[in-house]
C-alpha cells in the first residue's frame, strides 16, 4: 500500500483518527499533571591516579574499566547502606550514576520529591562511595562539584509526555482506520470506485433531506434541492458528451437495492426533457414498479400489456413534463422473467422509432436476472451506486455480471454522495402482490 492510498483512506476515517488523537491527548495531559514532580540533584566526583602510592598514571583501556566499576558500585545496595548511615534516615529518592568516557569523571544523580531530599541523598552516596574506595591504593576519588539544591522539577515534562502521546496517537488512529476501513469498507467517493473498476464517474448525486425521509419524487418540484438539482444538470451535460447527439437507449439500474436508481431516472429525464431533448422512461421493473408513482400516472396498460399484445404499440403516456413520455410497468405478469427475455426486444426496438432519448429502469443487477437480460438490447448501461451504502465486493460482482452478458457500462452515478446512507429495507415481494403507494426511496 503506498502512502497516497494510506492518507486516502486515513482522511476518509478522519473522525476515527481524530477521536484516537484526542484520547491520547487527553489522557496523557492527565497522566502528566497526575504524576507527583521530581528534582535531581547531582554530585560530581574526579578519579584520579593515588600519587602516594606511586601510580601517577593509569591506562585508559584501564581506567574505562574501573569507571564502569565505580559507576556501578556508587549505586549498589551497600552503598546506599553507608549513604543511609550517614544521612541518619532513609534515602527517598532512587540514584543513578553516570562516567564521562575518556575522563575520570564520575556523576551521582539522585531524584527525589523534593529538593532538599534529592540534594541530602546526591551528596550521602557520594561520600559514601569516596569513604568506600579510600584504601584501593589505586585511584583518589574526591568530590569536585558537591550537589546544590534545585527548585526546577525534572519530572513530569508535560510538553514531552504529551508530544509523544500525540505522536503514538495518531499512528494509533490511522491504524485502527485502515483496520476498519478493510474490514467495514464501502464505496464512499470517486477515489473509491476508481480502484475497483475503469468505468468513469459521471455523476455525484448528493443526498437530499427531501428524497431521505419521505417518498421517491421529482427534485424539480422543491426549491430547497437547488444543489440537487445542479447535480443533475451537471450529469446531464456528462451524458451529452458520453452520448453525442445520436438518440441512445440507456439502462439504469443498481447492484442492490436502496441506491436511488428509480429517483435518478426520473429526474434525469426530466432535466434532458428541460433542454428540448425528447425522453422517454421506460419502467422495465416489472416486480416493484415505482415511474407511474412519482409522475402519478395509471399503470393498468403499460410494459407488460406491450409484451403480451404483440400486435400492440406501446403506449406512452404524457408526463406533464413537456417532452417527456413514461411507459410504466403495466400489471405485474406471471413470470416477469421469461417475458422480458421473449419479448422487450420489439418494445425497444419501437421506441426507438420516437428518436429520442430512452431511459430504462430496472431491477437490481444482483438480487434477479432482469437487468441482464434487459442489458444487451441498449447502448449502455448507467450503474447507480449509493454512497457509504455499498462494498466494493458488491461492486465488482455487479460489474461482473454486465460484463458476463457483454454489456456496455458507460459511467457510473455516485448518489448520496457526502453522507451516509440509510439502510433500505427490502426490495422485492411476491410478483403477484400489490404496489404499495407508500413507497420508500431505492
Amino acid at each position: 500500500m503506498e502512502l497516497r492510498d494510506i492518507l486516502v483512506r486515513a482522511w476518509k476515517r478522519r473522525f476515527i483518527v481524530g477521536v484516537v488523537l484526542l484520547g491520547a491527548i487527553l489522557s496523557s495531559t492527565l497522566l502528566a499533571l497526575r504524576q507527583p514532580e521530581r528534582f535531581e540533584s547531582t554530585a560530581t566526583l574526579a578519579l584520579t591516579p593515588d600519587v602516594k602510592q606511586g601510580q601517577g598514571f593509569v591506562a585508559s583501556d584501564n581506567l574505562s574499566t574501573l569507571l564502569g566499576t565505580y559507576a556501578a558500585t556508587a549505586k549498589s545496595a551497600l552503598n546506599l547502606t553507608r549513604a543511609r548511615e550517614i544521612l541518619g534516615h532513609p534515602l527517598r529518592a532512587t540514584i543513578e550514576s553516570s562516567t564521562e568516557g575518556g575522563t575520570g569523571i564520575l556523576r551521582v544523580s539522585a531524584r527525589a520529591e523534593s529538593p532538599r531530599d534529592a540534594r541530602d541523598a546526591a551528596n550521602a552516596t557520594a561520600q559514601a562511595f569516596v569513604e568506600s574506595i579510600r584504601d584501593n591504593k589505586l585511584l583518589v576519588a574526591t568530590i569536585v562539584d558537591p550537589p546544590v539544591l534545585k527548585n526546577k522539577a525534572v519530572q513530569p515534562r508535560p510538553p514531552l509526555i504529551i508530544l509523544v502521546a500525540s505522536l503514538l496517537g495518531l499512528f494509533g488512529g490511522v491504524v485502527l482506520a485502515l483496520a476498519i476501513d478493510s474490514f467495514r469498507r464501502r464505496v464512499d467517493t470517486s477515489e473509491d470506485v476508481d480502484e475497483i473498476t475503469n468505468v468513469p464517474v459521471i455523476g455525484r448525486l448528493p443526498r437530499d433531506r427531501l428524497l431521505a425521509r419521505g417518498s421517491a419524487q421529482i427534485v424539480w418540484e422543491s426549491q430547497r434541492s437547488d444543489s440537487l438539482q445542479e447535480s443533475y444538470r451537471a450529469l446531464r451535460t456528462n451524458l451529452q458528451f458520453l452520448n453525442g447527439s445520436t438518440p441512445q437507449v440507456l439502462e439504469v439500474t443498481s447492484s442492490q437495492a436502496g441506491e436511488g436508481k428509480s429517483t435518478v431516472v426520473a429526474n434525469l429525464a426530466v432535466a434532458f426533457s428541460q433542454i428540448g431533448i425528447r425522453t422517454i422512461i421506460l419502467d422495465a421493473d416489472l416486480r416493484r414498479p415505482t415511474q407511474h408513482l412519482i409522475f402519478g400516472l395509471d399503470n393498468r396498460v403499460g410494459l407488460s400489456t406491450a409484451m403480451a399484445l404483440e400486435d400492440e404499440e406501446p403506449e406512452l403516456q404524457p408526463s406533464g413534463y413537456p417532452g417527456l413520455s413514461v411507459l410504466p410497468s403495466g400489471p405485474t405478469p406471471p413470470d416477469p422473467t421469461e417475458m422480458l427475455h421473449i419479448r422487450l426486444a420489439r418494445v425497444v426496438a419501437s421506441l426507438r422509432e420516437h428518436h429520442g432519448l430512452v431511459l430504462i429502469d430496472t431491477p437490481p443487477l444482483l438480487p434477479v436476472s432482469d437487468a441482464r437480460l434487459i442489458a444487451p438490447h441498449t447502448d449502455g448501461v448507467l450503474l447507480v451506486v449509493a454512497a457509504g451504502l455499498q462494498k466494493p465486493a458488491t461492486l465488482q460482482s455487479a460489474l461482473a455480471q454486465l460484463e458476463l452478458v457483454e454489456a456496455t457500462p458507460r459511467g457510473v452515478i455516485l448518489n448520496m454522495s457526502g453522507q451516509d446512507a440509510d439502510a433500505a429495507g427490502g426490495y422485492y415481494y411476491s410478483h403477484t402482490a400489490e404496489a404499495d403507494p407508500e413507497l420508500e426511496l431505492r
